[in-house]
């Protein structure tokens, strides 16, 4: 069963290539439109049709090799389904915007979530953290999406039962993303400290991270990243991350490193 606030709209993706194997289908989830989740199935069929077109192959034959090697994909709960149109496909080859389906699935948004998970003793612990899903989650959501979590820290206090029942959720935030590079640009790391206050809260910090980005980062690149940080220690104290709008910058500082990203981009 879905989460109850989740979009509801999900894709079934069926790769014929391993049929009976347990990674042969699996579901993307969260297409707010009929409309969104059917353009996603029609472009990745489409994709599927062009990876496999060689100079000069017949219908007949790319028909067949598609059928065994191809990638289908069905709308859920909808009269949907990319092979309706495979004839279409394979008549008439496709652009490589047609086939760009990478573009037109759910985008993973950040969140971070600060939750009191109790167990029907009413006994409690603290857990949460930054996440990634296509849409804000539900109570039951954020429960099922830190289940594990509540049940280690149950487990490393003594509590019993671990069983997560109850939760309070304290905050709940979207966060911010990280600039994206242009396509296919080597990336370097780039580590980025600031110091900045916000007189509404009565809160001044230091933060920093490290960044992925082609040059040293400047104008709106590194002003993203450095409201990305702000952001995130506002939310990490419960002001939220809305508060950067009110903060004031004092110093940044940006220096290549060999560190790995703190923020990647998928």
């Amino acid at each position: 069963m879905s989460e109850p606030d989740a979009p509801p709209f999900s894709v079934l993706v069926f790769d014929m290539a391993r049929t009976g194997e347990p990674d042969g289908e699996h579901v993307v989830s969260g297409f707010e439109t009929l409309e969104a989740a059917t353009a996603y199935a029609i472009a990745r069929v489409r994709a599927s049709v062009e990876e496999l077109r060689k100079p000069g192959i017949a219908a007949a034959e790319l028909r067949q090799i598609w059928h065994i090697y191809g990638e289908d994909c069905s709308v859920l709960n909808a009269n949907v389904r990319g092979s309706d149109l495979l004839d279409e496909f394979i008549a008439t080859p496709a652009t490589p915007a047609e086939c760009n389906w990478q573009v037109l699935a759910p985008r993973l948004r950040r969140f971070r979530a600060t939750l009191l998970i109790s167990n029907d003793n009413n006994e409690s612990i603290w857990t949460g953290g930054v996440f990634r899903s296509t849409y804000r989650l539900s109570r039951d959501g954020l429960l099922e999406r830190f289940r594990d979590d509540a049940i280690a820290a149950f487990k490393a206090k003594g509590i019993a039962p671990a069983v997560p029942t109850k939760i309070h959720v304290a905050h709940h935030f979207e966060l911010p993303d990280p600039p994206y590079p242009p396509p296919g640009a080597a990336l370097r790391s780039w580590k980025v400290e600031i110091e900045f206050v916000c007189h509404d809260v009565k809160f001044g910090a230091n933060a920093n991270g490290v960044f992925a980005w082609p040059d040293e980062p400047t104008g709106w690149a590194l002003n993203t990243m450095t409201s990305l940080l702000m952001a995130d220690m506002l939310a990490w104290r419960g002001d939220g991350p809305d508060y950067v709008n009110y903060s004031d910058l004092i110093s940044v500082k940006v220096t290549e490193t060999d560190a790995p990203a703190d923020y990647p981009l998928d």
